[in-house]
């Protein structure tokens, strides 16, 4: 496949390795080709061990709730003399110090509101990035059959959620990836609060194989440059670039920003990530879902073994480094998994609560409450409307064909 190329708007440094009289030519759009032979695109042989890329693949998800959001949240339950209530707390996702697992940080108690001509009470002040965490208030008498967090209705809608999130068009940010409900049952005693706090979480359950390979030879562009340089920037979320990965007749990678608009229509062989340390990074993770399942990606390329590659800019590599990645197999489906979590704490009324105090809880496929089996059945009954639709959609097609 061939695409129109605007020589004149393309980086600086891919003029560079042009003849001038290409980029001076009559023609100011050139055809950038791709390999006319699909097949031996690059090296597939490893030079490495493998490694399984998943968002708990190396450490469970942490989960942080800072004390002061939860006075917050017991306060405004006491005031509103409601046996249950639904509110929120807000928050954020980052990757831990040593890129090997995550944090839910929620920091913000939002008490919601009731929405007019809709069921249920939305956020008042969500903000882009936020991870949203609704949760249940109740007391200990009333909740003492409450032990599912979440019903097969809302595990249903966190499927849908994480679907389009995975399969859209739009930017793909780590805290989309994580849906998160919870539970707080409060007791009342003569100086003190007796909190039990429940957590459900639904995630991407997709592993990613990824293995390094051969170096593959790289147009020499500007943007190349400025991700080898040695004045590049230190490894941090506002540095983090990333791209796709298409290649020229030549079997020369070509590195596209995720922003250009040439990458819907071009065939892609896969992705390249900068502003982190180590591939088992959960943003490479991430990333690597984005090329699996966007709906925006018209062609993607993946070799005989079904693999496609990945670049990683290291911040403590000079040289970019190479890896081979496989997801589920060919035409992959999305799937989710489990994870839960509890914690009990006392907070005494007479103390002042230390700023920046937290309470904590690895989230994790343990489960004692009843919820796995919940998400069973909603899983399979997802899967089965999923297939449905699938097969409607299939059959309609194939009906108005000549």
């Amino acid at each position: 496949m061939s695409c129109p190329v605007n020589l004149q708007a393309l980086p600086a440094g891919l003029l560079e390795v042009l003849p001038p009289e290409t980029v001076r030519g009559r023609a100011s759009m050139t055809p950038l080709s791709f390999p006319k032979s699909r097949s031996a695109l690059w090296d597939g042989n490893p030079t490495g061990e493998k490694l399984r890329l998943q968002l708990c693949s190396h450490r469970k998800p942490r989960l942080v709730l800072l004390e002061k959001a939860l006075r917050l949240a017991q306060r405004h339950a006491r005031h509103s003399n409601k046996p249950r209530l639904l509110c929120f707390f807000l928050g954020s996702v980052c990757v831990n110090a040593d890129e090997e697992g995550v944090t839910v940080t929620l920091d913000r108690f939002d008490p919601g509101r009731d929405q007019a001509g809709a069921s249920g009470r939305v956020p008042l002040a969500l903000l882009p990035g936020d991870v949203l965490v609704p949760c249940l208030f109740s007391t200990q008498a009333e909740a003492m059959n409450a032990a599912v967090i979440q019903s097969e209705a809302e595990l249903h809608h966190c499927f849908k959620v994480l679907q389009q999130f995975v399969s859209g068009r739009q930017t793909l940010d780590l805290s989309q990836l994580i849906k998160v409900r919870g539970r707080v049952v409060c007791s009342q005693q003569s100086n003190a609060a007796v909190f039990s706090l429940s957590w459900s979480s639904v995630c991407p359950s997709v592993n990613v194989v990824v293995q390094p390979v051969r170096d593959v030879p790289i147009i020499p562009t500007a943007l190349l440059r400025s991700l080898t340089s040695i004045n590049r920037p230190l490894p941090h979320a506002a540095n983090r670039q990333r791209g796709f990965l298409t290649m020229d007749q030549t079997r020369k990678l070509l590195l596209l920003l995720e922003s250009d608009p040439k990458a819907s229509k071009l065939p892609l062989v896969g992705v390249w990530l900068s502003g982190v340390t180590h591939v088992h990074n959960p943003q490479v993770w991430a990333w690597c879902l984005r090329f699996l399942f966007s709906s925006a990606l018209q062609d993607r390329v993946l070799s005989e073994s079904h693999c496609f590659l990945l670049v990683l800019f290291g911040s403590t590599h000079r040289a970019p480094q190479f890896f081979q990645c496989r997801g589920p197999g060919p035409g992959p489906q999305l799937d989710y998994q489990l994870l839960t979590g509890s914690l009990s704490v006392t907070l005494y009324q007479q103390v002042v609560p230390v700023e920046g105090q937290t309470l904590q809880c690895e989230l994790g496929s343990e489960d004692h409450s009843g919820q796995r089996e919940v998400f069973r059945e909603a899983h399979t009954s997802f899967n089965r409307e999923t297939s449905n639709i699938t097969r409607t959609f299939c059959g309609s097609n194939g009906s108005n064909q000549p």
